[in-house]
């Protein structure tokens, strides 16, 4: 007796139900994750750093951190609206709620828009890959704006469908907003608007010339709209042009690059993601009867966008600079799912596709796997970084010395308990850092004054904490720095006297 499932509408809208449930779960669970109260990533501390200030300071803060700013501000907004329900503008879980919201926004999209368009398969099979597959989960949680990027792009390629089939007016001022809010939140998804853009002027111009005024006027809004920010963008691309962290393109990284989309740092299950998905797209193209429908060009357009990305960061990282990291791509791979979503419900082939359903079940199973073994992972080492802080709060006699304050004003939340230190660099911070003595009490140092502040003081228990280790510090051989933990771009030392230097103080 074989063993055969057939996939009509019944039993799609079936298993679409299951993996929609599946995907309100993982929301509840994001909500109630102990990772919710931990610091998961370095740059955690910037956003947390830069809600101390106000809009005008915020807006020149992220414009010389080379980042667009709305996202920050959308955090600034919810959490002053937070404060006046007794919210700490530092709790680390209020902040996690603000990045949550867009998975729970387009789990409502895909409720209401997209199982109506494409069915009960499509809109279950799309919000749970958007909660296991690559680090999705992790980038909906985490303090950044790649969760408003995602959504915002989502956003502009769901209606991007409309145009395709209507036509009107008021669904490329849908698009336009979406992009400009793109180009607003993170410099990736608006390259992603750029490439969904480009793909629009192909339409218009080979497939429904009637449309050109539309999208005349929606290029043309789109620069005004953005007209604000780029004068700030261009200095930012000078300050990237004259040093940026991302390292250089490999074969082995532009192979994980394309994978992104269903794992991340694995070249062997890059290469295997990879082959799935061209497996899958050979599969649907067997089947089509006609070569050119809107349906298949929408899905098209959610696979340029994808490539088109990552081709346009290549080309910037071979010519400019290099720009190009995977985790700046998870706007693209989230439209790249609704695509893949979107073919898979329209596979007429029964042994078609089973085949396919089978290969995506095959990423999904893999991407749930990595996803929970990567939360025990950020939650030990985030306990293990806690569990250090408190061993240092609770000591009388620690002194706590901030190495890089760009981005470490969160660890101030400790100055009322530990006696605090702060190097004074000019970096971002240069024209803020007497504002911050009006909310934290901390003493200014130098990087000079370090080894004859421990020398000088003995009864004191000094620990340096230094984000993103650019660069050791100039300690020189008078003191030891012994490093109790370094990771998530984050390294806590402790600083003792050398054994010499206190034999010449005795001597």
């Amino acid at each position: 007796m074989g063993f055969n499932i057939e996939f009509n509408n019944k039993n799609k809208d079936i298993v679409g139900k299951f993996f929609f449930t599946l995907s309100f779960i993982i929301l509840i669970y994001m909500l109630v994750t102990p990772l919710d109260h931990l610091i998961l990533h370095v740059d955690e501390y910037f956003t947390l750093t830069l809600i101390n200030f106000d809009v005008s300071e915020m807006i020149r803060l992220t414009a010389a951190d080379v980042h667009p700013p709305l996202y920050y501000l959308i955090l600034k907004f919810a959490m002053t609206a937070f404060g006046y329900f007794g919210v700490s503008s530092h709790s680390i879980y209020a902040v996690r709620v603000v990045s949550i919201i867009p998975y729970a926004i387009i789990m409502v999209i895909s409720y209401v828009k997209i199982r109506k368009d494409y069915g009960w398969l499509t809109a279950g099979l799309f919000m749970f890959s958007l909660g296991v597959m690559s680090q999705f989960f992790f980038y909906f949680l985490i303090a950044r704006m790649y969760s408003w990027a995602i959504l915002f792009m989502l956003i502009a390629f769901i209606y991007t469908k409309e145009i395709y089939t209507k036509g009107n007016f008021k669904y490329w001022a849908i698009v336009t907003i979406a992009s400009v809010l793109c180009a607003y939140t993170h410099y990736f998804a608006a390259i992603s608007a750029v490439c969904l853009f480009l793909i629009l002027i192909y339409y218009v111009l080979t497939k429904n010339r009637s449309q050109i005024k539309n999208l005349c006027i929606s290029i043309v809004a789109g620069v005004l709209l953005y007209s604000y920010w780029i004068s700030t963008l261009f200095a930012q691309l000078n300050v990237i042009h004259h040093g940026f962290w991302v390292p250089r393109i490999t074969v082995n990284s532009l192979i994980e690059d394309l994978g992104y989309y269903a794992y991340c740092n694995n070249i062997f299950f890059a290469v295997i993601a990879i082959l799935i998905l061209i497996a899958i797209i050979y599969m649907y193209k067997k089947q089509l009867k006609e070569k050119y429908t809107v349906d298949n060009f929408y899905l098209l357009t959610g696979l340029g966008v994808y490539v088109g990305t990552i081709l346009i960061a290549l080309i910037v990282s071979l010519t400019y600079k290099p720009v190009l990291l995977a985790r700046y791509l998870i706007p693209a791979a989230a439209v790249l799912w609704l695509s893949i979503s979107i073919l898979i419900n329209k596979i007429e082939d029964k042994k078609i596709m089973m085949y396919s359903f089978a290969l995506v079940c095959l990423l999904l199973i893999v991407g749930t796997g990595y996803m929970i073994s990567t939360n025990f992972t950020m939650y030990d080492e985030g306990m293990a970084k806690e569990n250090l802080f408190n061993e240092i709060t609770q000591d009388e006699n620690a002194s706590l010395i901030l190495a890089r304050p760009n981005g470490v004003i969160y660890f101030l939340d400790f100055s009322d308990r530990v006696d605090t230190y702060c190097i004074k660099y000019t970096y971002v911070f240069d024209k803020t850092m007497e504002k911050l003595h009006e909310n934290f009490n901390f003493t200014d140092t130098s990087e000079k004054d370090i080894p004859g502040l421990v020398i000088n003081n003995t009864d004191r228990h000094f620990y340096l904490v230094n984000i993103m280790t650019w660069g050791d510090l100039n300690l020189t051989t008078q003191i030891n720095k012994t490093t109790l933990l370094s990771d998530q771009g984050i390294e806590i030392s402790r600083l003792t006297v050398n054994e010499s230097e206190i034999k010449k103080t005795i001597n």
